[in-house]
């Protein structure tokens, strides 16, 4: 069964929510994985969610509500208000995110550069990632991979007060979070060394003329929803959802290699093993062990598969 739009959205927040989730990291609120689905060759279809009419029409909504407010924001500066996409034939995310984020300038928590310290940035996509550059100068502050971002909601309204995400997943498994998570109007939750981040953005006070509604976040969250699962689709499409779910932390280590999946390279070289007389026990081990530590993130792909060859040579 393919996604529609709503599918990709907690329909208790609003938010995005990546389809492998059983609950919504916004406001805890369960919903249905589709990670067991995948898993049996489903096609989800979010790389082809642009042609939906009701994907087109959520887009053509969604500027007509960021027209007014750049228009707002043109008369107040004496700027100009950027032109609308087409939406007859099909719509672009990365497109829809710097239109509806209208190169405004927010203000940004928990980014790369200063974590404790609120930056001015502006949110655009490029390049498969959700990108934050400095208000002035234009420098790189953060750039999240697409492939990466497991959930972005508001972080006030409905879900202000909500019990902090704990990694939760499917069947028990967990991610290891960062702690304190910034507040503000909109937190992007996302991967980074297979361990949860997040950064948020807020509306310093007069940045839109008049404060911007909890919607326009909203709307953000939609269209980096759909910009983040296409780009995951394609993702795991490439290398396999187990071993997708694995690059992300949600699952405990699959056998990865740059660009391509080894499904079940170790599996047999670990059956293989014990055939090997004396040596074969050691090897066996030091290969579990190994996929032990990749599965925490205490060794990085490359030494992994260093140490990996170095145990098969001495087989």
């Amino acid at each position: 069964m393919r996604l529609a739009l709503a599918d990709l959205l907690c329909q208790s927040c609003g938010g995005y929510v990546h389809p492998f989730f059983d609950r919504c990291p916004g406001c805890a609120a369960p919903r249905p994985s589709r990670y067991a689905e995948l898993l049996g060759g489903s096609d989800l279809g979010a790389a082809t969610m642009a042609a939906d009419p009701t994907v087109t029409q959520a887009a053509a909504d969604s500027m007509r509500r960021a027209a007014i407010l750049l228009a707002l924001r043109g008369v107040m500066s004496g700027g100009q208000s950027q032109p609308a996409p087409d939406t007859h034939e099909s719509v672009d995310a990365a497109q829809m995110i710097d239109y509806v984020g209208g190169r405004m300038s927010y203000r940004t928590c928990g980014v790369l550069e200063d974590p404790a310290t609120p930056i001015d940035a502006v949110i655009h996509a490029a390049d498969g990632a959700l990108v934050l550059n400095a208000a002035r100068g234009g420098r790189t502050l953060a750039s999240v991979p697409a492939t990466a971002i497991l959930g972005a909601f508001t972080g006030t309204g409905k879900t202000r007060g909500a019990p902090p995400w704990d990694g939760t997943w499917i069947d028990g498994e967990r991610m290891p979070t960062t702690p304190g998570a910034p507040r503000g109007d909109l937190l992007v939750i996302h991967v980074a060394d297979r361990t949860a981040s997040s950064f948020s953005i807020a509306n310093p006070a007069g940045i839109f003329g008049a404060r911007a509604r909890i919607d326009h976040y909203e709307e953000l969250a939609r269209w980096i929803g759909l910009f983040a699962v296409a780009h995951a689709e394609a993702r795991w499409q490439q290398i396999g959802v187990a071993a997708y779910a694995a690059e992300l932390g949600l699952t405990p280590a699959a056998v990865l290699d740059v660009g391509r999946s080894r499904p079940d390279t170790t599996r047999r070289e670990l059956a293989a093993a014990p055939s090997v007389p004396g040596t074969a026990p050691t090897a066996r081990e030091a290969l579990l062990q190994l996929e032990d530590l990749r599965a925490g993130g205490l060794v990085s792909e490359a030494e992994y598969d260093a140490k990996r060859r170095e145990i098969l040579q001495r087989i």
